[in-house]
C-alpha cells in the first residue's frame, strides 16, 4: 500500500465504467478513499457495489455539463470528507469518427460541453477549496490531440483534447507557487467502450477504419494497464505541474514486434470491435 494515498479524498469524474473504473480501482488499491460519479444512478450504484471489496469507496450522481450540480456535489463532499485531496477530471467522450468535413458540428459542441466546460467547471468549484488550504491536486485526462498532432479520423475528440492541453498548462501558470499541484496525464489508446464500438461517420472515415482491428492489436492496451500507471504517478507527484505521456515513439515499435511474436506462437488475437456507421453529415436548410 502506497503511503502517500492512504486515506485520501480521491474524486474520479466518469468513473462508472472504463478507465475512470479502472482508475477508481488503482487508486483503492492504495488505500485511497475514492468517489466515484456517472450520469446514471443505476451503473453508479453498480460500480459502488462491485467496487467496495477494494476499500472505502461511495458514488455520487454527476452530469459535469451541470454547473448548479458540479457546485451542489463538491459542496456535500466536502461537508462529508472536510476537504478533497486529489481531483480527477476523466468524464469525456467521443461521439463518433470521421473526416472534419463530414462531422455534425452539433457533435463538437455536445463533445465541448462534456469534455472542456464540464473540466473547466469541476476545476472552478474544486479549487475554491483548494486554494484556501493551498494543498490539493488537480489531474486532467489528455487524449490524442493533446500534443498537437492531427488526430484524424478522430479530429472533433482530438480537438477538445487540444483546448484541453492549453487549458491545463495556462492554469498551470495561473496557480503557481499557490501549493495546489497539477498533473496532466495522457494515457494512450485502452480498450474501452469508446474505442471498441465507435461510430464511424461517411465513407472516408470508413475507409479509414478498414485497419482498425490490426491498430488496436499493436498500439491500444488496457485501461487497467493505464490506471496503474496513473496511480503510480499520482503516488510520486511531487511538481506544481507535469505532465505525463504513455505512448512513447519506440511504442508502436514494440507492439509490432509483440504482434509479430503472436503471429509466430499463434497466441494472438485482434481485439473484438463494432463499428456502427452513418452518412456524412450534411446541412439542410429548412424552407
Amino acid at each position: 500500500m502506497t503511503e502517500q494515498l492512504k486515506d485520501k479524498i480521491v474524486v474520479i469524474t466518469g468513473s462508472t465504467r472504463g478507465f475512470g473504473y479502472a482508475i477508481a480501482e488503482a487508486m483503492l488499491k492504495r488505500g485511497a478513499t475514492v468517489v466515484v460519479t456517472g450520469r446514471s444512478a443505476d451503473a453508479l450504484q453498480s460500480a459502488v457495489s462491485s467496487l467496495r471489496g477494494y476499500g472505502s469507496v461511495s458514488g455520487e450522481q454527476l452530469d459535469v455539463k451541470n454547473e448548479a450540480q458540479v457546485y451542489d456535489v463538491v459542496e456535500h463532499l466536502i461537508q462529508k470528507f472536510g476537504c478533497i485531496d486529489i481531483w480527477i477530471n476523466n468524464a469525456g467522450y467521443s461521439n463518433a469518427a470521421g473526416m472534419m468535413l463530414d462531422m455534425n458540428p452539433q457533435d463538437a459542441l455536445d463533445m465541448f460541453m462534456s469534455n472542456n466546460l464540464g473540466v473547466m467547471r469541476c476545476t472552478q468549484a474544486v479549487a475554491q477549496h483548494m486554494l484556501p488550504r493551498k494543498q490539493g491536486l488537480l489531474v486532467n485526462i489528455y487524449g490524442q490531440g493533446s500534443f498537437l498532432r492531427p488526430a484524424s479520423p478522430t479530429g472533433l475528440y482530438g480537438t477538445t483534447k487540444a483546448w484541453l492541453t492549453s487549458f491545463t498548462r495556462t492554469l498551470a501558470v495561473e496557480l503557481k507557487s499557490s501549493g495546489v499541484q497539477i498533473l496532466g496525464f495522457s494515457p494512450g489508446m485502452m480498450l474501452t467502450d469508446m474505442l471498441t464500438s465507435p461510430t464511424v461517420v461517411g465513407e472516408r472515415g470508413k475507409e479509414q477504419m478498414q485497419r482498425f482491428g490490426f491498430v488496436l492489436r499493436f498500439l491500444a492496451w488496457s485501461p487497467e494497464y493505464a490506471a496503474e500507471k496513473l496511480a503510480k504517478t499520482i503516488s510520486n507527484h511531487r511538481k506544481e505541474f507535469a505532465e505525463v505521456k504513455l505512448f512513447k515513439p519506440w511504442t508502436p515499435f514494440i507492439g509490432l514486434l509483440r504482434v509479430a511474436w503472436e503471429n509466430i506462437t499463434k497466441t494472438g488475437k485482434t481485439p473484438k470491435y463494432e463499428l456502427h456507421y452513418e452518412p456524412a453529415y450534411r446541412f439542410n436548410k429548412k424552407s
